[in-house]
């Protein structure tokens, strides 16, 4: 039970920081930045669902992109960039995965530990 506050914790701050987050893996499969410039670029970023990665066709070409309103931004993709990401998240989400399931594992040793571990002769089927 020592370790379960740290897990709350951990995917706690997964969640808050999700559009960050994204973001950052995003820039790191190389999306990149595009800051509007006119007002009209900025008036059309605001309408944009923000936080949500669409795709969009230009000129034959697929595309992805991500408003950030907010962060007065849109980051845009290829779709060898999204393939990335993608891969790069589930990358990430198996890390936290394995992280929650060791926290998990410590805290179930933890409380048979109390009762001499698993290797104790206190096993028996009145028990």
């Amino acid at each position: 039970m020592k370790r379960l506050p740290l897990l709350l914790a951990v995917l706690l701050l997964a969640g808050c920081n999700s559009l960050q987050h994204k973001e950052d893996l995003m820039s790191a499969a190389g999306f990149r930045t595009v800051v509007p410039s006119t007002p009209a670029q900025i008036a059309h970023l605001k309408s944009m669902a923000q936080g949500k990665l669409t795709p969009v066709v230009k000129k034959g070409q697929t595309f992805f992109i991500l408003p950030d309103a907010a962060g007065n931004r849109l980051l845009i993709g290829s779709q060898s960039q999204y393939a990335t990401y993608q891969q790069l998240r589930l990358k990430n989400q198996l890390a936290q995965d394995k992280l929650a399931t060791a926290s998990l594992n410590a805290d179930a040793n933890a409380e048979w530990d109390a009762w001499g571990g698993l290797d104790a002769p206190l096993w028996a089927p009145c028990f």
